[in-house]
């Protein structure tokens, strides 16, 4: 439980990490007046995305590591979470794709709207399992 709890805290300090560096990035492009120019010099903007990559490949082997400390149940409500989560990206993704190119939509769809119910589905899958399996 220790272990886990120290696992939790790395894998809380690369996300935040992940996330600062992906909002600064963002900022700073769009205060820059422009999608892609950090200080009006593309080298600055694809470093920082280098350091974005990197820090997110750290968040994702901090993930890992942390799985290494669950007990079977905990690896089991987990899995579970994840595969519906992937499902319904996939299903629902693809249907909002289609949608907007059938003409059933107007607007183009929007990736901050599927990561957005990515990360809804997740929770709710890991609150509905965590439940079950009481």
């Amino acid at each position: 439980m220790k272990e886990q709890k120290k696992q939790i805290k790395i894998m809380l300090a690369w996300t935040l990490a992940w996330v600062a560096s992906l909002a600064f990035l963002t900022v700073i492009n769009k205060s820059a007046g422009a999608e892609n120019s950090l200080w009006d010099n593309i080298i600055f903007t694809q470093i920082g995305l280098i350091i974005n990559l990197a820090i997110g490949i750290g968040m994702i082997i901090a993930n890992k590591n942390l799985f290494k400390t669950y007990d079977e149940l905990q690896k089991k409500i987990q899995f579970e979470a994840m595969a519906i989560t992937l499902g319904l990206a996939v299903v629902v993704g693809l249907t909002y794709e289609v949608s907007f190119d059938f003409g059933v939509i107007n607007s183009e769809p929007e990736f901050e709207y599927l990561m957005l119910f990515i990360s809804f589905s997740y929770t709710a899958s890991n609150i509905i399992n965590s439940r079950r399996y009481r």
